[in-house]
């Protein structure tokens, strides 16, 4: 009960902030542009930053939607994990600003990043419940025993043809 309850709750944040982003990534993209710019210029990259954070944040989005759903919740979870490690480098490099109101807002929102990052390796380590699995397995076992006594139906029939 509480993974189905704790994985929407983690992915919300990512659903929104992914939503959010791809379609304003203005602030994300003046945040990473100059982390992520220099990369680009080095690698011989010809991509806008803008592009790369529309991109990032619609991949956090769908991840985080497929985690809160709890379908394959282990890949998902490992997929925004990666994510996650992307925006802690990159969108609020607080050690870059001098001390004051501008710099403390940044070391909040490395930290809300970085624990967001954590809930995410969390939900990459724990996959379905064991209530789940056995659940699943007795529905596939079941499904066997249906597809078992159809096939002896139908030979049956064939037989008495």
């Amino acid at each position: 009960m509480m993974r189905a309850l704790a994985r929407p709750l983690l992915a919300s944040w990512f659903v929104y902030g992914g939503v959010r982003d791809a379609l304003e990534p203005q602030g994300r993209t003046a945040a990473a542009e100059p982390i992520v710019g220099p990369l680009l210029k080095d690698a011989g990259v010809e991509v806008p930053v803008e592009t790369l954070v529309r991109v990032h944040s619609a991949a956090t989005a769908a991840t985080a939607a497929v985690l809160a759903i709890s379908k394959s919740p282990r890949s998902a979870g490992v997929a925004l994990t990666g994510l996650a490690a992307v925006t802690v480098a990159t969108s609020a490099p607080f050690w870059r600003l001098p001390e004051g109101e501008e710099r403390d807002a940044a070391l909040n929102e490395f930290m809300k990043n970085l624990s967001l990052l954590g809930g995410a390796m969390l939900a990459a380590t724990v996959g379905h419940s064991a209530g789940h699995i056995k659940r699943k397995q007795a529905h596939k076992a079941k499904a066997k025993v249906k597809v078992a006594k159809a096939a002896e139906k139908a030979k049956a029939e064939r037989k008495g043809k």
